[in-house]
């Protein structure tokens, strides 16, 4: 069974979505189709089915989506349902990262292409 991701992101931050998205299906992640419709989605069935599928959620965290409560909604939905959340912090100075972020294995925009390498020989081995 392929390793399941799904990125969470502000709709100014779709094309860091997609660019992260394109990286991780290159290295063999099946990704969730990159979109943001709407409010409505997080109390549909999409967005809870498609996190509860996920192996692991990248939130993509930039000075647009801080105060986000879209973002802060499917980090905990994650979070509850014990999934590993990867925030991908993108422009943001340190100061600014809000301490729930701080205080979670985190990763720099910069480090991305170590990280998704590191996870494609995890992949490989499992």
């Amino acid at each position: 069974m392929a390793y399941k991701a799904f990125i969470s992101c502000s709709v100014e931050d779709l094309d860091l979505a997609r660019d992260l998205a394109t990286r991780l299906e290159s290295a063999g992640v099946a990704v969730n189709p990159v979109e943001r419709t709407g409010a409505d989605d997080l109390f549909s069935t999409k967005i809870p089915r498609d996190l509860r599928q996920a192996d692991e959620i990248f939130v993509i965290v930039t000075n647009e989506s801080l105060h986000n409560s879209n973002l802060m909604f499917e980090m905990g939905a994650a979070s509850s349902l014990k999934k590993r959340v990867t925030p991908v912090i993108v422009g943001v100075k340190p100061t600014e990262v809000p301490s729930l972020i701080k205080n979670m294995r985190h990763i720099q925009y910069p480090e991305l292409a170590d990280y998704i390498k590191n996870l494609e020989e995890q992949l490989k081995v499992a």
